[in-house]
């Protein structure tokens, strides 16, 4: 006869598989190893003797706390030894055992809980037991999970064993990108409420922000940064005025690999800080002029306004961008950027140039 916890626990299952999946939820990939349903149910319904401590005349057991807690868990192992392995998706779960932490309790020595990156852990007294390497992107769907569920084991293992997949330098500029990839609420939560104040970002809540936010999120994690060959550098390129511009919201960040992305709404102090704590040294240069092959494209006036010449007439307006990104392509660049203002960037430029035979961008 199936005892009510091994009920509850098929009931438990059984609406976990009817329960749709959003796509931003905690969800192992059909190409991880898992075990099909019908291998937890026959590890439920596996029949073993139940641990009836040994007591003395008054009905107390001989073995108290941790001992007692041991040889239950002992007994249970042995009983169990010949039922089959069950791997469970982590989702799976965190939804057995968020209502109910020992819902799992019995069955430990015969589950292994695979988590969104294919790894398998352990348990044991309800406590996941290994390590997890997982994308940014996954870990904070499982942080998500823990917190939504308010599950205790779930959430310590996130906070300590969770490790970050190391990204490239490239990579690591697409998640400024990608503000509206990132949960802007959730990713907030990650950095915690101090934080948020040190940073001024307490109660702000700036979608435009999202790939900032979560490159922090990133770094505070202990992010990392893979295949970097030397000292990886970048420079946030901003023109010395707004005023007069077109096309404003594109700002360019120039890579020591010779690498330039161009970034829409791009907060550059937040910016700045995260490549920064992840061991990007980065530099914001200001650009008060802007010349092309032809010679001088863009100026500031006296009052600092930029202007352009056309067939001898100032026109006041200037699209910074493009203007710079064809300043990239050529030697122009030597004329743009300020040698004597800035001496150590131009040097730093002037060797990314060198050692590159154009600059790619990507947009």
């Amino acid at each position: 006869m199936i005892s009510m916890n091994k009920r509850y626990l098929m009931m438990m299952f059984l609406i976990m598989l009817a329960l749709p999946h959003k796509a931003t939820a905690l969800v192992v990939p059909e190409t991880c190893k898992t075990s099909d349903a019908t291998d937890f149910f026959n590890l439920t319904a596996f029949e073993v003797e139940p641990y009836i401590p040994s007591v003395d005349e008054e009905g107390n057991p001989y073995l108290k706390e941790v001992a007692l807690a041991n040889a239950e868990i002992n007994h249970y192992r042995n009983q169990y030894k010949d039922a089959p392995l069950v791997r469970m998706p982590i989702d799976r779960y965190a939804a057995l055992t968020s209502a109910n932490p020992d819902a799992l309790k019995n069955l430990e020595s015969r589950l292994l809980i695979v988590d969104p990156e294919c790894n398998e852990l352990k348990l044991f007294f309800g406590n996941l037991i290994g390590a997890s390497e997982l994308s940014l992107k996954n870990y904070l769907q499982m942080f998500d999970a823990a917190e939504r569920l308010g599950h205790v084991p779930l959430r310590e293992f996130t906070e300590q064993r969770v490790r970050l997949k190391p990204k490239s330098i490239n990579e690591l500029i697409e998640i400024l990108k990608s503000d509206l990839a990132f949960d802007i609420t959730l990713t907030k939560r990650t950095l915690g409420r101090d934080f948020l104040k040190n940073m001024g970002l307490e109660n702000k809540n700036d979608f435009s922000q999202g790939g900032e936010l979560a490159l922090l999120s990133y770094a505070k994690k202990g992010g990392r940064i893979k295949n970097a060959r030397g000292n990886v550098k970048a420079f946030i390129i901003l023109p010395s005025s707004k005023r007069g511009l077109e096309d404003t919201d594109k700002t360019v960040i120039l890579l020591s690999s010779g690498v330039a992305h161009i970034i829409s709404s791009l907060h550059t102090p937040l910016a700045k800080y995260a490549l920064g704590q992840l061991g990007v040294p980065t530099t914001v240069l200001s650009v008060g002029r802007l010349f092309d092959d032809s010679g001088p494209v863009c100026s500031l006036d006296e009052v600092g306004n930029w202007y352009r010449m056309i067939n001898g007439a100032r026109s006041r307006n200037c699209n910074f961008t493009q203007v710079l990104l064809q300043s990239l392509k050529s030697d122009s660049w030597r004329y743009t950027f300020d040698e004597h203002l800035t001496p150590i960037s131009y040097q730093q430029i002037r060797d990314i140039m060198t050692q590159n035979s154009s600059i790619k961008f990507v947009y």
